[in-house]
């Protein structure tokens, strides 16, 4: 810049106001400052930009972190819960079994030894002889529940709507949660009548006159006894209708005896 302040010594040139002249060196001036502003700036910008996207990534990175960390610990917590739930019910256990004598022990062992009921040959066949199969069986799975805690092949012959079957399968299940278990009681079956379905209805009922003896319970583990008499001619009205290949059992009613 200092050579166009310059005169030339074989020439007169026109002279320049020193005011445009310093106009001109103070134009360039700023412009130059303008430019190295403007650097400054983008720079200023690409550094903020940095930081802002490792700032970002920082944040997400510790997001995940903490979202990682927080499962683990509810696994943990769950898996915590879990190994204490597995060791009280081994702790009731436990105690439990020092609590039975050696003769109550014999007893559940016995029950919980009772092998499941045979089907008879003819309970699917769509005939009254099928039905009244199908009834001595349901029997023989209400002791066999009470006795074993096993209620699967009961409730696989149970309607949803057979108040009397869960109940049934409710109190065995009950029972055996506690710890507790029947012993095997007599039951014997003296009559049985089958009836055709009424009109309107789709149940056929089968009427049913037993006798069954003295029925124990222990529930709590064996730490009580429940003893249910034994009767002779109870009278017991079972709602039935076949579907799907097989009987199942939509009601049971059983009637007061005088």
């Amino acid at each position: 810049m200092s050579t166009s302040l310059r005169s030339p010594v074989t020439a007169r040139p026109r002279q320049w106001p020193a005011t445009r002249t310093r106009r001109s060196v103070v134009g360039r001036n700023r412009s130059g400052a303008r430019r190295s502003r403007r650097r400054a700036a983008a720079g200023l910008v690409a550094v903020c930009a940095l930081a802002l996207g490792t700032t970002g990534c920082s944040l997400r990175d510790a997001k995940a972190q903490a979202s990682v960390s927080a499962s683990a610990s509810a696994s943990a917590a769950i898996a915590r819960a879990e190994q204490g739930l597995v060791d009280a019910q081994a702790s009731a256990t436990a105690s439990r079994e020092a609590a039975l004598t050696p003769e109550l022990k014999a007893q559940r062992d016995t029950a919980l030894a009772e092998p499941a009921p045979a089907k008879p040959p003819q309970m699917n066949e769509e005939t009254s002889e099928g039905a009244v199969a199908s009834v001595g069986y349901f029997l023989d799975l209400y002791r066999y529940a009470f006795m074993t805690g096993d209620t699967t092949e009961l409730a696989a012959m149970s309607e949803d709507g057979c108040k009397f079957c869960q109940s049934t399968i409710n109190n065995a299940t009950t029972l055996h949660n506690s710890g507790g278990w029947a012993d095997r009681w007599e039951q014997t079956i003296t009559d049985l009548t089958y009836y055709e379905k009424l009109d309107g209805y789709n149940y056929n009922r089968i009427k049913v006159i037993a006798d069954h003896g003295e029925q124990v319970s222990h529930p709590k583990g064996g730490t009580e006894t429940k003893i249910t008499e034994a009767m002779q001619g109870q009278i017991l009205n079972f709602a039935v209708h076949y579907m799907d290949g097989r009987w199942l059992v939509g009601g049971v009613e059983v009637e007061k005896t005088q």
